[in-house]
């Protein structure tokens, strides 16, 4: 599977610069206030860069120096840096050049789910069809493997397409509630999704004209044939239970939070929950009833407001647990300042912490790519600048904690660290890693065999590139 053998687990950092641009040899400029670039699988890479699309006149070459740059585990000076981003950039691009492709494909199937489904209303046996709707289940899962493997921009319409091939393809379960219409017909975001993409492909010139033509795909079937021989080099997981998928997007394991995993209480931590849990209970039923009665086979994007919701929850729980491990760390430095080695262990664990909440959110937040950088070069007895990070860390708490509750301003997050806890300042240290890690770690088991990233790719809060930071 793509997600094991590629990129974010690997992630690396480099130097934090204190200028703003930096020049490069081709006189553009890179800007970031930090250095973070994927380190990726290089299978994957050449994988992706032999693949066949209908891009005729495609320059998006990745040489094999550039796959041998995108797999480098670490990223220590500027000149490696600017040569990964770039190399990267042309990673990206080809993986556009892939999504391009596709989005033409998925427009041609919805024109074969149309008339299949008036098919099999008429009475048509879904099993003449069954192995050719199972292929066609099986290249959108590539696609969005694929791009979710590397964090690359998924899109609601091959979402909203995605789900739509799962449920016809167990149209015989759920017969009843394709009665209702033509989910074609009332999903706007998906064939006005499909529409853009492909006008804005022919505009990178990803794609030619013709790709509006509705024979566009059967006129040239071996790009088609081979896109997906060629993908098929990368092992993905053919055996996924995209219905356990499907409930985790629509939330079923949070419909019940027995284990307080959302709005209980976080050691040596005082907020009140109570409101955005009772939030949370009011969409809940509401969820429910749009998952059970299968409304998402139509509009799978009707209404966000309890996922978005869960999304504020889990940032705010993150950072009030990363807030907290920063203060207490604040307070070990200056009880232990004769221990540079426990202190310098201490700060090595808080970096490895947050760069498992950056891998478990999909790298969406640039925030904590500062902190992750701020902390790698920070010395270790400076307590000036760690406080600095402490006191910005917890105003970011403070901000997803009012987004929350709808207010501004507010100091929701306080401590409970009494003086007796502090006489084992170090002991307590270890507590407070631990009580993060394991909430990091109860997130995951939930969303086994899937991840939480698959959520925020769903809900398009994904948007990392590096193309933008150069310019």
């Amino acid at each position: 599977m793509i997600a094991n053998i590629c990129a974010f687990s690997l992630c690396c950092f480099a130097l934090i610069l204190n200028i703003k641009t930096i020049e490069s040899a081709s006189n553009s400029r890179i800007t970031p206030a930090r250095f973070i670039v994927p380190t990726s699988n290089r299978r994957y890479v050449r994988t992706v860069d032999k693949v066949k699309t209908f891009n005729k006149h495609s320059t998006v070459i990745i040489k094999p120096v550039h796959q041998r740059i995108l797999s480098m585990p670490v990223v220590n000076n500027i000149k490696k840096y600017q040569k990964k981003l770039r190399s990267r950039v042309r990673l990206e691009k080809k993986a556009r050049d892939i999504k391009c492709s596709f989005c033409v494909i998925a427009k041609s199937k919805s024109g074969y789910f149309k008339n299949l489904l008036e098919r099999l209303k008429g009475g048509e046996p879904l099993i003449y069809n069954m192995d050719y709707l199972i292929n066609i289940k099986q290249e959108t899962a590539m696609i969005v493997e694929l791009l979710l493997a590397e964090n690359f921009e998924t899109g609601m319409w091959l979402w909203s397409h995605f789900l739509k091939t799962i449920a016809i393809e167990q149209y015989d379960d759920l017969e009843n509630y394709f009665k209702q219409g033509d989910p074609y017909e009332g999903d706007n975001l998906l064939q006005t999704g499909i529409s853009k993409f492909i006008d804005t492909c022919i505009g990178e010139n990803y794609l030619s004209l013709a790709a509006m033509e509705p024979d566009f795909v059967s006129n040239d079937p071996s790009v088609y044939d081979r896109l997906f021989e060629d993908l098929s080099a990368i092992r993905i997981s053919h055996d996924r239970d995209y219905n356990l998928m499907i409930a985790l997007l629509y939330l079923k394991p949070f419909w019940d939070d027995q284990r307080e995993l959302l709005f209980g209480p976080i050691s040596y931590t005082d907020v009140d929950w109570n409101e955005a849990n009772q939030k949370h209970l009011t969409e809940v039923p509401v969820t429910r009833t749009f998952f059970e009665n299968r409304t998402w086979i139509y509009t799978p994007y009707d209404r966000m407001d309890h996922q978005l919701l869960l999304v504020r929850t889990i940032d705010a729980r993150l950072y009030c647990h990363l807030s907290l491990v920063l203060h207490v760390y604040v307070k070990q430095l200056t009880a232990a300042l004769d221990d540079p080695a426990t202190l310098r262990h201490a700060k090595d664990v808080i970096q490895e912490v947050v760069q498992a909440v950056l891998n478990l959110t999909a790298f969406k937040d640039q925030f904590l790519e500062v902190v992750i950088s701020e902390l790698k070069t920070v010395r270790v007895g400076n307590i000036v600048e760690i406080k600095k990070i402490s006191a910005r860390v917890k105003s970011k708490a403070n901000e997803v904690l009012n987004e929350l509750h709808g207010s501004s301003g507010i100091d929701r997050l306080g401590f409970n660290v009494d003086r007796e806890q502090l006489s084992s300042i170090n002991d307590l240290t270890t507590r407070v890693i631990k009580n993060f890690t394991d909430y990091i770690y109860e997130l995951k088991r939930i969303w086994s065999p899937f991840e939480y990233r698959w959520l925020l790719h769903f809900l398009d809060l994904v948007k990392w590139s590096a193309g933008k930071y150069i310019y």
